[in-house]
């Protein structure tokens, strides 16, 4: 049984790092580029990102945008879709930590469904934060004030903090 694991665990990780490696080739274009090329040429908007009335995304439209941005380590992200997607990843790890305690019998809680739920979301989650860093004027690296342990604070101030239109010129 902990070999299926083992090998579960290996096969996605190597698709993680495919799929990366597919979103790199790709080459992604920036909101401006993609305006000024494609400017004449008509879409169809999807219902999910079509805006609602009162002109506010619902939290699937956040969530979505996260998981099509987690390799995108430039730019930045909105106080709504940080924080819709750090509600999401909080969620998951609570459910993936019941399945593992109570279901699973895994004897702390950290079992097969957390080392999948954390393969899923590691990427797009440090993404989104780089970008939000970024939204407030400060680099990625910050993240890094975390392992001190009193750093999450001063982060939580900054993931609060409204959007900075002179400092986070450099990252758009």
């Amino acid at each position: 049984m902990q070999v299926f694991f083992t090998i579960l665990i290996f096969a996605l990780l190597i698709g993680a790092v495919y799929l990366i490696k597919i979103k790199i080739d790709e080459g992604t274009l920036t909101e401006k580029e993609r305006s000024k090329k494609f400017n004449d040429v008509p879409i169809r908007v999807s219902p999910i990102t079509q805006k609602k009335k009162n002109n506010e995304k619902g939290p699937l439209f956040y969530i979505g945008r996260c998981f099509g941005k987690y390799g995108v380590f430039d730019g930045v992200a909105g106080k709504a879709e940080f924080w819709w997607f750090h509600l999401f990843f909080t969620i998951i790890s609570v459910a993936t930590y019941y399945i593992d305690l109570h279901i699973m019998n895994s004897e702390y809680g950290f079992g097969a469904f957390s080392v999948i739920q954390i393969l899923i979301l590691f990427f797009p989650m440090i993404s989104v934060t780089t970008r939000r860093l970024h939204d407030i004027g400060r680099s990625g690296w910050w993240q890094l004030i975390a392992l001190t342990g009193i750093g999450v604070i001063l982060l939580i101030v900054w993931y609060a903090t409204d959007a900075n239109n002179k400092l986070n010129r450099k990252f758009k």
